[in-house]
């Protein structure tokens, strides 16, 4: 996704459905990415609290 928008995003003419669809992967990954450190972030405190307690 990541190599698709850097490839592509010289290419698309500003404005056209092209461009907004890249931008919706960048949101996409956003979210994907916030999503796991969330998680991530649960994990590592829920650890924490076993080893600590």
């Amino acid at each position: 996704m990541t190599a698709t928008i850097a490839a592509e995003m010289g290419e698309a003419p500003v404005g056209s459905d092209h461009y907004h669809a890249l931008f919706g992967i960048g949101i996409v990954l956003f979210f994907i990415t916030l999503l796991f450190n969330i998680i991530a972030d649960i994990a590592s405190q829920r650890f924490k609290e076993k080893v600590s307690g």
